[in-house]
Parts: C-alpha cells; sequence; structure tokens
C-alpha cells in the first residue's frame, strides 16, 4: 500500500515537473486587465479644472522653515488654532479629493489616504499649498536622473539653517542632469527640479507642468517649458555664431527672428498685435520699459 502512494507521488511530482518544463503549458490564471484610471489623472500634461478634480490626488507641499509655524492656512478640520492643520500634521501627507462645492469657504473636502481624516479647504480656481501628485509622478517617470538644458542663467540654492536664498550663475541652456524632483514650496510651482552641473554644482528651480491648481494670473508662468527643453537648442537650431553669442548675453538685435528673440529674452509680458496690409505688427512688451518691435516675425525695433 505504501509503495502504491510513493508511486502516485512520484507519477504526480514528474507530472509537475513537465508542466513546469513544457513551454506550452501554463498553470493558473491567464490575463491582465488594464487598470482603471480616474478621468483626471490620465493626462498629468492638461490642465484640470478645480471642477474636475474629484477622484483626484493632492499632496500636502512642504514650506520653508520661516512658514511651518503657520500652518496650512488655507484648510479647517485640523489641530492648529483656527482649526487649521499644523505643519508637521499635514506636511507630505497624500490624500483624495472626494467632494467639490461651489462655496468660497468649503470648495474642496480631500479625505487623507493614511488615516481618512478629513479637511476642508477654502478658495476660488486654486487651493493653496497642495499640488497634484499626478504631476509630480508623470515629472519623476519621465526626467528623473535625465539631461537637459536649462533656459536662464541660474539655479537656485537654500540654506536651511540661515534661510538664504542662493544662486549659481549658469551659461544660457547649458547641459543639466535632473539628480531628483520633489515637491516645491509653493502650488504656483509644485514641481522642483534639482539640477546639476557638469562641474558638479547643484541648485533647484521651480515649475508646474500643467497649470492644475494654479492661479489664472500666473498659470502662463513658472512653465516646464519656460526653464527647460528637453534637445540641446544649439544643435537642433543651426544658428550663427553671432546669434548664439547674443543669446547667451541676453541680447537682441535687428533682424532676429521671433523665436531668437524670446530664446535671449524670454517670454514677454504681453503681445499687442496690428496688421497692416500683408505685414502682421507685433510690440512685446516686458518690463522696466523694454519693448521689440517685429514684423511678419522678425525683430524691426528695440525699445531698451
Amino acid at each position: 500500500m505504501n509503495s502504491v502512494i510513493v508511486f502516485a507521488f512520484i507519477l504526480l511530482f514528474q507530472v509537475g515537473i513537465v508542466f513546469a518544463q513544457n513551454p506550452y503549458i501554463r498553470e493558473g490564471s491567464i490575463g491582465k486587465q488594464k487598470e482603471q484610471i480616474e478621468a483626471s489623472q490620465k493626462d498629468p500634461l492638461s490642465f484640470r479644472p478645480i471642477e474636475k478634480w474629484v477622484g483626484e490626488k493632492f499632496i500636502f507641499l512642504p514650506k520653508p522653515k520661516s512658514l511651518q509655524e503657520f500652518g496650512y492656512s488655507a484648510f479647517s478640520g485640523g489641530k492648529e488654532r483656527f482649526d487649521h492643520p499644523t505643519y508637521e500634521e499635514c506636511v507630505g501627507r497624500i490624500g483624495t479629493i472626494i467632494k467639490v462645492t461651489d462655496s468660497y469657504s468649503e470648495r474642496i473636502k480631500i479625505q487623507m489616504d493614511d488615516n481618512g481624516q478629513i479637511y476642508t479647504g477654502w478658495g476660488s480656481e486654486s487651493i493653496a499649498d497642495i499640488a497634484p501628485v499626478a504631476d509630480i509622478d508623470y515629472t519623476r517617470a519621465k526626467w528623473l536622473g535625465k539631461t537637459l538644458w536649462y533656459a536662464g542663467k541660474e539655479i537656485l540654492t537654500y540654506n536651511k539653517n540661515t534661510e538664504e536664498l542662493g544662486s549659481i550663475k549658469l551659461r544660457k541652456y547649458l547641459a543639466v542632469r535632473v539628480v531628483d524632483v520633489i515637491a516645491g514650496w509653493s502650488s504656483d510651482t509644485p514641481i522642483r527640479f534639482i539640477l546639476q552641473t557638469a562641474s558638479g554644482e547643484e541648485g533647484f528651480v521651480g515649475v508646474h507642468l500643467s497649470g492644475t491648481n494654479v492661479p489664472l494670473i500666473l498659470r502662463g508662468f513658472g512653465r516646464f517649458e519656460d526653464f527647460l527643453l528637453i534637445e540641446n537648442p544649439r544643435v537642433t537650431h543651426k544658428w550663427s555664431e553671432k546669434v548664439w553669442n547674443a543669446i547667451d548675453e541676453e541680447k537682441v538685435f535687428i533682424g532676429m527672428t521671433a523665436e531668437q528673440a524670446r530664446m535671449s529674452w524670454g517670454k514677454p509680458k504681453e503681445i499687442n498685435k496690428t496688421i497692416t496690409g500683408n505685414v502682421k505688427h507685433e510690440q512685446w512688451v516686458y518690463g522696466s520699459g523694454s519693448y521689440l518691435y517685429l514684423d511678419n516675425g522678425t525683430v524691426t525695433g528695440i525699445q531698451n
């Protein structure tokens, strides 16, 4: 009897080996369904108005040391005076938006993912001190460890002990490596790129990716594409040395194209357009009384 049991066991063991080695046999369940994602989180590159936030995850942003004592004053339901959450209570925590109303004082309700606690946020088109997690996650997955080209002339540094902001001067459109992507201090620029130069200097720049939760008046500023390029512009644009030298020195000269002028002086605060016959006239308005005048996309006048 025992020999029969042993024989049966050996037979089953051998069958198991055959199944394991046979490329045409697969045990267990088969198939993987597409994970269902909330509509608001499908495309972190697109702007999502506050009315579409239900189901989307937001993170409570960190603050510089001098502002931590004030906590999160745009929210109620916490432990701080006047019912505000303290900094220690919420920093870095993630919650899901469960309700959006038309009431300014109770614009959103966010339920924390870790303990289910609910906070109420006030505001209109944006809510202070929080940022969409989808935007940060997308940025980390897309550019962490990659090389980008920085459009500015300096990146910032921060000393937590003295609270001083410093800066590192750079050549325009210098190649920089993205060594980290973290949450920034402000919902206007909630994504902080930690950038490293080839010489080892390290600093940061804050941007927004989609404009979600950024006030309308600030949505045109601090955009990713205003600060960082995904391709080396000196390779993609076969411009003369004269043009590139002017861009490096943030100068504009008559005859520059609109793209060259923008790369040198940056995005204008305002553009006034008129059309006369076949000519499109543009006035680019910068700060401190600086203007550029363009006809059909070519610089024809400079006021500085």
